[in-house]
């Protein structure tokens, strides 16, 4: 599993909207920083109503091994390549090099469904890129962890790209690097999934499928290994602790789902190092690895190549059998969380209970987030939200507000929604009364936002299409956890459906709730919880 997994605190996604429903966290740092870790979405349930999708099965098959040799792309692991001299030198850009160029062969991308007959759902787009990109998604993240083995999923991560039954260490980093997939290979653990990903050459796809497919079938878990890595977890740490957006992102959670399910924190701490063993590891791979819970993903890859590839890893070898777990719903609480840091600002968020993904009032909430919108002190450019409730009603009302932007997270069965905002220490309690004010007038939107919002909401959501990573986040997480797959369009036609009333009614739910406070950094100034409760219920 491999070794260029990252080191430390996972780093913030883009900043960009889903396509499944644009509730991924938006949060601006201060000057020349980085943005609030994105979080990545869950699921629907059956109370989802985007379609689904038909899958064609791929049954296993015996085939000659030679013969699935043969097919193999031309691959040579030690070979050692002489310079040559470049035969195109000094050629003019007004001169074809091509002796005989091909004709181009222009095709819609469509996505295309199958699941393998051990329950792996293969899921791809053809975008006709250069560039394959490939996810193995796996539903297992820190909200299935116990107190017996806190932190195993991000251990399982850090072990990513290790030994496996055909390829040792070694081996696999450095076929890796002849591929040239050495920095793009990782492995990321989240709250309710872990993803294994890597970006390659597409010619190279048949060689990379089952290089993945072995981190999740037959890692070996070697004890030398094991323990090599555990060194990450205190370099995590130090990494997490210094980026403050990922430590209030952490701290919200924690709050508001105290000491249950979201409320895990997905990085493993030094207290784990107790039980980070091979043993603890591979006892969860057990639990929660079947193929079942896995969808594999490509973009700018062939399905039929995909899908045949996928099927010849798992063949011959028995995979994980399904074994039924215990899912505890997620438990909102609310609550309150502070901690000190080297941070110079003080790095706040108010948030409260948000809809579930595949709930009825999500649409409402995201229109509800693109309403508030967000700021930066070093920002006026266009599109930039210069023009939003956050902008105009906090950022541009005090100079000591350094950013200010609202952010909606769904999962499975809950999730989070607020506004994170970054201060001069002595005006946090300003900055927080300012952004209780804006929350609360949430339930009152007037047409013409309604429709600048819904505007900007499909603009945006549109543009992603062209960042193929975020496509294959999407696509693997809405059919890893719903089933579902619901294409841009479907979410477009759900952002029209939002009336006003819809949004008002969705702004007071919300805000009937308790609210969660998360800071991080000089809070010497936060208000209490108490008063960030009442300036809420008073607005």
């Amino acid at each position: 599993l491999p070794r260029a997994a990252p080191v430390g605190p996972r780093p913030p996604l883009p900043f960009s909207v889903s396509l499944q429903s644009l509730f991924r966290t938006m949060m601006r740092a201060p000057r020349n920083a980085s943005r609030l870790q994105s979080i990545a979405f869950s699921s629907a349930r059956s109370t989802s109503t985007l379609p689904v999708p038909t899958f064609a099965p791929v049954k296993f098959q015996k085939e000659d091994v030679e013969k699935v040799m043969m097919e193999l792309p031309a691959f040579n692991f030690y070979e050692m390549r002489e310079p040559v001299p470049n035969p195109y030198k000094d050629s003019t850009l007004d001169r074809s090099i091509l002796l005989d160029a091909p004709a181009p062969v222009i095709t819609a991308p469509k996505t295309e469904f199958s699941v393998l007959e051990n329950g792996l759902k293969v899921v791809s787009i053809d975008k006709a890129g250069l560039t394959a990109r490939l996810g193995l998604h796996v539903s297992a993240g820190s909200r299935f962890e116990t107190s017996a083995n806190f932190g195993v999923s991000d251990m399982v991560a850090m072990m990513a790209y290790t030994s496996t039954a055909h390829l040792s260490n070694l081996r696999t980093v450095k076929t890796l690097e002849q591929l040239g997939a050495n920095s793009t290979a990782s492995c990321k653990a989240g709250r309710e999934e872990i993803v294994y990903s890597v970006d390659i050459a597409r010619e190279f796809v048949p060689l990379v499928v089952p290089l993945m497919v072995g981190n999740v079938l037959f890692p070996r878990l070697l004890p030398w290994e094991v323990k090599a890595v555990q060194k990450k977890v205190k370099v995590g740490k130090e990494e997490l602790e210094a980026d403050a957006d990922a430590m209030v992102s952490n701290l919200l959670h924690k709050a508001a789902f105290c000491n249950n399910t979201l409320g895990l924190s997905p990085y493993a701490s030094e207290r784990s190092l107790a039980y980070f063993t091979p043993e603890t590891i591979r006892s969860f791979m057990l639990d929660h690895f079947a193929p079942e819970r896995m969808v594999l993903v490509g973009v700018n890859v062939a399905h039929s190549e995909l899908t045949k590839w996928a099927m010849r890893s798992f063949a011959d070898y028995n995979a994980i059998p399904m074994k039924k777990r215990e899912e505890a719903k997620a438990a909102y609480t609310g609550g309150d969380l502070r901690m000190e840091g080297s941070s110079p600002f003080c790095h706040a968020a108010i948030a409260l209970e948000s809809a579930a993904w595949g709930a009825k009032e999500l649409a409402a909430m995201t229109v509800l987030q693109t309403v508030l919108g967000g700021g930066n002190a070093s920002t006026s450019a266009p599109g930039s939200g210069v023009t939003s409730r956050l902008s105009t009603q906090v950022l541009k009302q005090s100079p000591y507000v350094e950013s200010c932007s609202a952010f909606n997270t769904s999962y499975s069965d809950s999730g989070l929604f607020g506004v994170y905002g970054i201060s001069q220490p002595d005006k946090a309690g300003e900055m927080c009364a300012a952004i209780a004010k804006t929350l609360g007038g949430l339930t009152t939107v007037g047409k013409d936002e309604m429709a600048k919002a819904k505007a900007m909401l499909k603009g945006r959501l549109l543009r992603e299409l062209d960042d193929d990573s975020v496509l294959v986040k999407d696509m693997g997480s809405q059919l890893l956890m719903a089933g579902r797959y619901g294409s841009p369009s479907d979410f477009c036609k759900a952002i029209d459906a939002v009336s006003e009333a819809d949004v008002s009614a969705a702004a007071k739910k919300m805000l009937s709730g308790k609210p969660t406070v998360a800071a991080f950094g000089d809070t010497h100034s936060v208000p209490h919880y108490s008063a960030i409760e009442a300036a809420l219920k008073s607005a």
